[in-house]
Formats: C-alpha cells, structure tokens, sequence
C-alpha cells in the first residue's frame, strides 16, 4: 500500500487552517529563524572559544577589537570567553523556551478553534446526511482524529520546520568552515538518510492507518459493551463482548509496539553515524593540517554542531514519523471537514408567524443511499388548535413525516408551508415546536437541567410551569434532591413513564404553540400509558398537537386521524368511523 506524500498531507492541513493561523504558522516559522540565528552565535563562539583555550593569544586579537586590554593575561582572556559562552547559551535557551511556549500555545488553540468550527459544521449538516453516519465515527473524527491532527501533526510539523530551519544554518556553517569535510559528511549522511525515508517513513503512515481502523472498531466495541450492558449481563455474552475488545486492544498495543520500537532506530543510527563522521573528520584534518592546535577550532565548531544537530536530526526523523503516523487522520479530518453536507434547510424567517395552518402539498422524500421513497406526494392540511393523530405499520412513513414536518428533512418535491407562506425548515419555526420523542435522550445530570436542556439561565417559573402541566410535581417531591437529583446516564434511574414525563416537560419548557408526540407512549405499560395520555389530552386543549401512534387507543381525543402505509396517505377520518370500519371489517 502506497503511502501518501508529506507535502499532499500538508497542503491538506493548510486548507483546514484559517488565515489568521496561517500567519501563526508564520510566526512559528519566523522564531524557528531567529533561534537558527543564535545557534550560529553559539557555533561560531565555540569555535573562538576552542582556539582561545589552546591559543589566548588569538583571543586577545579579538578582545581588542571590542576595545578591551590588549594586554590581558591567559587566565582572564579564557574567563571572558567563558563568559560569553554562558551567556550566549542563557539567552539561547531562554529564546527557545519561549518559541517553544509559543508554538505549542499555537497549535492547541488552532486545535480548539479548529474542533469548534468542525462541531458547527455538523450541527448545521443536512438531518438525512446525520442519520446515515456512524456516530462512533463523528467521536472518533472529533476526539481521535482532530487531536492527533494537531497533537501529533501539527506539532510534529512545527518542530520538523524549526529543527530543518537550524538544521541547514549549522550545516551552512561547516560548510563555510571547510567545505571538503562538508561534502564527505553530506554523501554519507545522505545515503542513510535516503534509506530511512524509503524504508522506515512509509511503515509509519501504515501504522497510523492500521491505529486508526483499530480506535474506529474498539470506540464502537466500547459503546456497545456499555449501552448494551443490561442485555450482556442477562444473556450471559460477557466473554463475547471482552473478547471481542480484547482483540482490537491487541492489535493496537501490538501496533504501538512495533511503532514505538521503530521510532527508536534512528537514535542509535545517528549515534552511530555522529562517531563514525567524527572519526572520518579526525582523519581529514589530521592529513590536511600538520598543526593540532589549527585543528582544535575546526574540531570545536564540529563537535558543537555535531552534538547540537545530532539530537535535531533525531528530532526531525523521529516528528517526520510522528508526521507520516498523522496523515491518516489529516486525510481523514480533511475528508470530514470538505464533504460534511453542509444543510440548506434552517433559514431565518424574522416575519414569521403562524395563524392558520400547515400544509403539505405533494410531498416526496427518499432518504440519502436508498432507492425507493419513503413519502410519495403526500398532500394534507392542518389547522391551527387541531389534534391530528398519524397512524400506520412500520416503515408506512410516519415518522418521516413528522420529521419533515419538523424541517429536519428536505423534500425532494413538493413542500410544506406555515400559512401559506413560511417554510417548516426555519429556526423560527424550531422554536414554536415541543417535540416529544419515544425514546428521549437524557442528560447524565440533574432533573432541573434536563428539562431546561442546554439553557445556560434557567427560568424558574417556565421550570415550574411545565412541571405542573407534565403533572412530574408530586413525583419531583419525593425525590431524595428534588430538582437536584442527578438522573443517570440515559435515565437509567428513572421509570419509563417519569422519563417520558420529563420528555413532556422539557417540550412544554419554551411554552410551544405545536406539540408533536412521536410514538411517545408506544413504549410504556397500558396503566402507565393510560395515566400519560390524560396528561397529553389536557395539553392538547390549548395547542396543536400532532400524534404519531401505533394503537389506535390513544388517538380517541384527536380531531381527524391520517392513515398512512407505504409511504402514502392512505386514508384520512376520524377515530369514530376509523373503529366502526374496524368492527365491520371484523364481524
């Protein structure tokens, strides 16, 4: 399998910056310089500093210059270039410190900008497109592939421009010291350096792909293992849901072993590589120059520079592995970020109002990768202060009808309009719906917030009012915290009819003029179910309410009943003539 390059993974990366981080990049780039620039300070005073310790007399050539004593003694001249080294060093490595602040700074705030703008994306995508998706795979973009982005990629960028960066200056340096030497150490640098883009880089993207595929199959393991915990536990497949993790944590760890292993290699070539070249520089120079002591700077400079680009190097192989393992979550991220089907369906509506009715007019809809329709021209119209009941067998298309009247789906013809005149996919409209759903999503958190749902401020005497009217007053008392009292995750703690009762509240919560229940009893006892539906009709006295239901029962108070299967309307009456056809029909 062949690996992408690095420079289509960065070009990628720069699309998914904006431009304010672009000109961060810059900045990372331009530290990356100044630090290159006091590494050849540092260079260039060693050198001095080595031909000082084995000739004072050349250091007193330079002190002169700088308009010191000519006549200094050895012993001073060496302390005042001990001193300079140390200081060169002190405001080196106090620049580099704060580059690196700097850029890591950078980038984990490009990582939350860049994970913010990816949320909004999705919020904002197309209803069809989201149920499609995974959800495993949206965490894993978001939480896995995002972070390893930034984490791993782009930091392993920055540090592979800034050591680069330093890298070419200090070479530049031997080259101006003794260019011969230069172009010996080059070739047999870049042999090895060759073979380790060839051989060890492209291993590292295949372990980042072969990781990524791991973390996508062991979050949904892990999702399933704790969302399917009561059904395990009773059905007695512990040991198929373990092992079933244990094979994808295997083949990670065995993964990250061989990868870690791996990264490893290039330290000890580089060590090896270093001495050898030291060697090889002993013996150029001894042969070039019969007098050690002109050797001695030419050695200092080197071994500085050696042992300064010798962790750099290992630094930049080590970051371009790190780089190579990222690209799958770059591609991925990128993929995400540019093909996320960006919805045309919530507009601002300022005008909005709704007076008299909905209307569907010739309504088709066929979900994304599927062939057939699930709503074929559908035509109806409610009043306002309307109970309209929707019933039908599964896959008759009540549900989808009641999400494109929620404007989460767009039709593919047709259309359905408030008062003749404002479209259901508007945020205004959002905002005049109670949406009560069969199985409600609650917060692992305290009753008040999960009623309140996602309100920064609650209201308390809209939290009052909606706890009265989805009659959870007397229940709420009895509670060890009241309002306080943490529900579990998904509301394990809670019965079906008193989470069913806080789905009511939160709906009645924003005082909505339309109330839609979509299948929200279907689930629970006929006592329960029963006591429920007496809340739902007081409620239904001052609204419009749209009910989707199964049993024909719970749709008695409503005004006229749609009957629906496949994906048509096949009849529309009321549930007086709906039960006499029922009984003739059966006798």
């Amino acid at each position: 399998m062949s690996s992408p390059s690095i420079l289509s993974a960065l070009k990628k990366l720069r699309d998914l910056l904006s431009r304010q981080e672009k000109v961060k990049v810059l900045w990372i780039a331009v530290f990356a310089v100044i630090s290159s620039f006091f590494e050849v300070i540092t260079a260039s005073l060693i050198v001095v500093f080595a031909q000082v310790l084995n000739q004072p007399e050349v250091g007193s050539h330079y002190l002169s210059k700088l308009r010191f004593d000519p006549h200094l003694s050895s012993s001073r001249i060496i302390l005042y270039f001990a001193i300079a080294v140390g200081m060169i060093y002190l405001i080196k490595n106090t620049f580099a410190a704060i580059e690196i602040f700097f850029q890591n700074f950078s980038i984990q705030r490009m990582s939350y900008s860049f994970k913010s703008k990816l949320l909004n994306k999705y919020i904002e995508s197309d209803y069809g497109f989201y149920l499609t998706r995974n959800s495993s795979l949206g965490v894993q973009v978001v939480a896995g592939d995002t972070e390893v982005l930034f984490s791993s990629g782009m930091i392993a960028f920055a540090s592979i421009l800034s050591e680069t960066i330093i890298f070419i200056i200090l070479i530049s340096l031997i080259v101006y010291i003794n260019p011969s030497l230069a172009l010996i150490i080059f070739t047999l640098a870049a042999f090895i350096s060759l073979g380790l883009t060839k051989i060890v880089l492209p291993k590292f993207y295949q372990f980042g792909k072969r990781l990524q595929e791991i973390s996508i199959k062991g979050s949904q393991t892990l999702l399933q293992f704790f969302h399917a915990f009561k059904e395990i536990i009773l059905l007695g497949k512990r040991d198929t849901f373990i092992k079933a993790y244990d094979v994808q944590a295997l083949k990670r760890s065995r993964t990250q072993a061989i990868q870690t292993s791996i990264n490893a290699l290039p330290r000890v070539i580089i060590e090896i590589l270093f001495v050898g070249l030291f060697v090889i520089a002993i013996g150029f120079l001894a042969l070039e120059h019969d007098n050690s002591s002109q050797m001695m700077g030419i050695l200092g400079g080197y071994l500085y520079v050696g042992f300064r680009l010798m962790p750099g190097l290992n630094r930049i192989i080590n970051q371009l592995n790190q780089f190579k393992s990222a690209i799958p979550a770059i591609e991925r991220v990128h993929h995400e970020y540019t093909t996320i089907a960006q919805s045309e369906s919530y507009k601002d509506t300022p005008n909005f109002h709704f007076n008299k009715n909905i209307k569907f007019n010739g309504v088709s809809f066929k979900y994304l990768n599927t062939q057939t329709n699930a709503l074929q021209n559908i035509s109806f119209e409610i009043e306002k202060g309307e109970c309209i009941g929707i019933v039908g067998e599964t896959g008759s298309g009540k549900s989808t009808t009641v999400d494109v009247l929620l404007g989460l789906l767009i039709p593919q013809k047709g259309s359905v309009l408030i008062d003749d005149e404002f479209p259901v996919n508007s945020l205004q409209w959002h905002k005049k719906i109670g949406y009560v759903p069969q199985a409600l999503y609650l917060l692992d958190d305290t009753v008040e917030n999960n009623i309140a749902f996602g309100e920064i401020t609650i209201d308390q005497e809209k939290l009052t009012r909606a706890i009265h009217a989805a009659q959870l007053t007397k229940f709420i008392e009895k509670l060890p915290d009241g309002l306080q009292t943490v529900v579990g995750e998904r509301g394990i703690r809670l019965s079906g009819g008193e989470r069913q009762r806080i789905a009511i509240a939160r709906a009645l919560y924003r005082n909505p003029d339309v109330l839609i229940f979509d299948e929200a009893t279907s689930a629970l006892d006929n006592e329960t179910e029963t006591k429920l539906m007496q809340t739902i009709n007081q409620l239904s006295k001052e609204r419009t309410v749209i009910m989707i239901a199964h049993r024909l029962s719970t749709l008695q108070n409503c005004d006229r009943i749609i009957m629906m299967g496949g994906g048509t309307i096949q009849q529309i009456t009321n549930y007086q003539n709906l039960i006499g056809n029922k009984e003739k029909r059966n006798a």
